[in-house]
């Protein structure tokens, strides 16, 4: 019989075909996705390695990576697996990618440089990155490998996805993988099936070496349902003459485990022992290592029969000549049939032969029955882990050292104790596989806190009363200690999604109160309070508080810093400081970039693009809102859509995208309802307010914002009232509603009092609230103090231009028209340089008659672009190289370079340097 080659390939020439034509795709710049699926053993890894035995002359990098089930736990594991093989000298510009990836990095982080890596190796032709079995990646790798494929456009990247279609199929760490790659500019979907009669018969004339008869492989294709793995695995192990006799019964098992057993059954006693040790071993591990797991004395000649039967792969020219299984299915008959007892002693053997982190698993499968004292170390590796920040990882030991823990109350509490690390993790789908046993467990506070804090975010009925039990059932039980603190977290969370913030003061008030607080929980307890009282009592109040329990400068760790500029930037924003709020929000993302630690980014970045627009730096903008969006989109966070989509549609509506904000605004009433009544209605309904006002709609203005009037006093509206209530006034005065104006007008001045960012626009509000009452004097001595005093690093320049627009209609209709000239060439240029269309057309008649403006023909140049060829551009005029923009981006390199050719075209240009001139003679047209 002829060795058994890698004959998988057999029968898949359309498979083939459809890979080749995906890579042409990509070859030309257009981003390409396969995704493979079928059973397990059908053919998937042996056709993709086929495939790229055909491509080995044309040497373009290929990263590759497979997941495993003993690896779910490890964050970033499959990223770094992918980015193993790529020089050293190339991974030093990115950080996070250069070593071991922080545990606490975001996945959209490590996804911005993995955009960056792609671009670079592209420079000598398409690249390719190969997932196995991605339905067992940990999560955020998955989410990180879903960052990358929404990113990518023009890219010469072909992704080629392995998944297995009998477990979960077409999900991968919470990825809907079919859905992720249908955004792709080119994808196909491969289902492998069992191979047909004539591909059986092709297979095993190969293997047997001479023909074989159509009714001998009809026998085969019938027994072995065309399974490739199965057919292999016969064949090795059967006779042509025995598989052609048609008597008798094929007489082979009937079934692939049971073929993969006999096959083992027949091995020599030193390669059944080695592939025993192999396979304990898990994935490719030394030669050398293997031998001395399972006590084998001449590994080389015990490696041959391996070989020959495909059983093992190996890499000989690595050097540690590392081996492994070839297929999981094969590892899992190893597995199952070697005897209980030599199983738990080659356990034993290999955990004195791996490192610390790789013994545990070895170690609790060596034991027999319950060891407390290895409970106990598990428990304490467990902390360690935890105040590192990987918490998967503690869970995942928390979790082993439950199933050799006593008595029954002790295997409780320390599955409940993974289970609640896993919550804080935001690891809800591992919590989800738990259920069962946590429903199970007796009652406890613990117990109390997992159910709660999984149906926080759920809306699940009852979540708070169990918090609340959590929270109040003193003294807590050694190893319990931190559930008081993590039940009132949660609690207090709770309270503000369901827009009860004055409930939420207090008992976050409480926690931050314990003795011993824990490091982790104690900047989003603080975090939470300060949001939680900016609802209750407004964005200043907070501001005060937040400063006290988390005084700037206070944090032990980068990580920590970074959360605290996060929270009090978005304190700041609300409040009325601005530049300081953009500040610090700024250096919160960036300090989270660079220590890979956690900001919650999609609300971070929403933040920033509202402080960016209100400043005026609307391009900024809608690139920080277009980040927003895609964080919440890659890692599934929902709760953010409805705050995102209605900032991110604040651009558009100043700028008449009419159709794109609407669109926004809709998607911003639709998460608001999925995530309950009263969670983001009033801001969606703020955004909604926004567009009305950028059409000059007034009634619609006073409609969108009853839905913010009639919220709860703590629901929300409070925190934000520094971006409403200057609306409301101007709805009502527009309307002539003067009698409901006026009250609102007192609001807006005592809350402008203690905000900066309403100088302005209680001026002109109050100005023209003077001169609708018929007091044209007191609104020509508001108008002019409030354009006299010093400009603030707060002003809005919208509200700039709004107040003088309004200052010159009064001089104009005074008689004063050289004055009025000057204010309405203000408030133009200033409209002009925000790219306000809607503005300069609404009061165009009163610019007809005055100077022209300073010309902004970059502005009107790009207003013929898309808005990702926009960005490009305005940022080529600021001076950055492809790659710089790249990352501020978040595309590749390569990407940038496509779109920048488009706009070479439209502006008809011939390049960079005429691009850059004409931005930069502008100055900052549109921002």
């Amino acid at each position: 019989m002829a060795a058994a080659a890698d004959t998988a390939f057999v029968g898949r020439a359309p498979e083939l075909e459809r890979m080749h034509t995906c890579l042409r795709e990509a070859r030309s710049g257009k981003a390409s996705s396969v995704l493979v699926q079928g059973p397990a053993g059908i053919g998937k890894t042996a056709l993709v390695r086929r495939w790229l035995e055909g491509l080995a002359p044309e040497g373009f990098p290929v990263l590759r990576a497979t997941c495993d089930t003993s690896e779910e736990d490890l964050a970033f594991g499959m990223i770094g697996q992918l980015t193993s093989r790529v020089p050293a000298v190339l991974l030093e510009r990115f950080p996070l990618l250069a070593g071991a990836i922080p545990a606490a990095s975001e996945p959209f982080q490590v996804g911005a440089e993995l955009l960056g890596l792609l671009g670079e190796l592209q420079g000598g032709g398409p690249v390719v990155m190969i997932v196995d079995d991605v339905q067992w990646a940990d999560q955020p790798s998955a989410q990180t490998l879903g960052f990358v494929l929404r990113r990518l456009e023009a890219d010469a990247v072909l992704t080629v996805l392995l998944a297995r279609s009998d477990t979960e199929p077409g999900r991968a760490g919470g990825l809907d993988l079919h859905r992720l790659i249908a955004r792709m500019p080119h994808n196909c979907e491969l289902n492998l099936t069992g191979l047909g009669v004539a591909e059986v018969a092709e297979l095993a004339g190969l293997v047997y070496g001479r023909p074989v008869g159509s009714g001998t492989a009809e026998r085969l294709r019938e027994h072995t349902g065309g399974h490739a793995l199965y057919l292999r695995t016969l064949l090795t192990e059967v006779s042509l003459e025995g598989a052609a006799d048609g008597r008798d019964a094929l007489p082979v098992p009937t079934s692939l485990v049971q073929a993969l057993r006999r096959q083992l059954e027949a091995l020599p006693g030193a390669a059944r022992a080695l592939i025993e040790g192999i396979a304990v071993l898990g994935g490719p591990a030394p030669l050398a290592t293997a031998a001395r797991v399972a006590s084998v004395a001449e590994p080389d000649a015990a490696l041959a029969p391996l070989l020959r039967h495909g059983i093992v792969r190996w890499w000989p020219h690595r050097p540690s000549t590392p081996v492994a299984i070839a297929h999981a299915l094969q590892r899992e008959a190893i597995m199952g049939a070697t005897p209980p007892d030599r199983l738990r002693a080659l356990h034993a053997t290999a955990a004195t032969l791996v490192d610390r982190a790789a013994s545990w698993s070895h170690r609790v499968a060596a034991t027999h029955g319950a060891d407390p004292r290895l409970a106990g170390e598990l428990e304490r590796a467990a902390g360690e882990y935890d105040s590192a920040g990987e918490a998967v990882r503690a869970a995942n030991l928390l979790l082993w050292a439950s199933e050799v823990a006593l008595p029954r109350r002790e295997q409780e509490r320390l599955l409940l104790t993974a289970a609640a690390r896993l919550l804080w993790a935001q690891q809800y789908l591992r919590v989800e596989a738990l259920l069962t046993r946590i429903e199970a467990a007796g009652p406890s506070p613990l117990r109390s806190l997992v159910l709660g804090g999984y149906g926080t975010p759920r809306g699940t009925p009852g979540a708070a009363e169990l918090l609340r039990e959590a929270l109040e059932a003193r003294p807590a039980e050694p190893g319990t200690e931190f559930v008081p603190a993590m039940a009132g977290t949660w609690l207090g969370i709770k309270h503000v999604v369901d827009g009860h913030g004055a409930k939420a003061v207090p008992v976050l008030r409480d926690v931050l109160a314990i003795d011993r607080l824990e490091p982790q929980l104690a900047p989003w307890a603080a975090g939470s309070l300060g949001l939680a009282r900016a609802y209750a009592d407004g964005a200043r109040a907070a501001l005060g508080e937040y400063n006290t329990v988390a005084p700037p400068g206070s944090p032990r760790s980068a990580a920590d810093q970074a959360l605290q500029r996060a929270y009090r930037g978005m304190l700041q924003m609300w409040a009325g400081d601005l530049a300081d709020a953009q500040h610090e929000l700024a250096a919160a993302l960036d300090t989270a970039r660079t220590q890979g630690s956690a900001v919650t980014s999609e609300f971070t970045y929403a933040n920033l693009a509202a402080s960016q627009y209100l400043l005026g730096l609307w391009d900024e903008a809608a690139i920080s809102a277009d980040h927003a969006l895609a964080i919440a989109d890659a890692e599934e966070k929902p709760w953010a859509f409805s705050y995102a989509y209605s900032i991110a549609s604040w651009v558009p509506s100043g700028r008449g995208q009419w159709q794109r904000a609407r669109e926004l605004v809709e998607r911003s009433y639709r998460w608001s309802r999925e995530m309950g009544p009263d969670y983001g209605v009033p801001l969606a309904a703020l955004g909604n307010a926004v567009l009305a006002q950028a059409r000059g709609d007034h009634p619609t203005v006073l409609a969108a914002l009853r839905a913010v009037l009639g919220a709860r006093p703590d629901a929300g509206p409070l925190a934000f009232q520094t971006w409403w209530r200057p609306l409301l006034v101007e709805a009502l005065i527009a309307g002539g509603d003067l009698d409901k104006a006026a009250p609102a007008m007192t609001s807006l001045a005592a809350l402008g009092e203690e905000a900066p960012s309403l100088r302005l626009a209680v001026a002109w509000l109050s100005g023209r609230l003077s001169q609708a009452r018929g007091d044209a004097r007191r609104a020509r001595d508001t108008f002019e103090a409030a354009l006299a005093a010093p400009a603030c690093a707060d002003d809005p320049p919208l509200h700039r231009a709004l107040l003088a627009h309004g200052h010159g209609r009064l001089l104009a209709h005074a008689g004063e028209h050289h004055r009025a000239a000057a204010r309405f060439t203000e408030a133009r240029d200033l409209f002009a340089a925000l790219g306000a269309q809607p503005f300069l057309l609404r009061y165009r008649d009163d610019f007809a008659d005055w100077p022209a403006a300073r010309p902004h023909s970059a502005g009107a140049a790009l207003s013929g672009l898309t808005g990702r060829e926009r960005d490009i551009s305005l940022l080529v005029g600021r001076g950055l190289t492809n790659r710089e923009i790249a990352a501020k981006l978040f595309i590749s390199s390569k990407t940038v370079e496509y779109h920048l050719g488009h706009v070479y075209q439209k502006l008809v240009i011939s390049g960079r340097r005429q691009l850059r001139n004409l931005i930069q003679q502008d100055g900052s047209p549109g921002g």
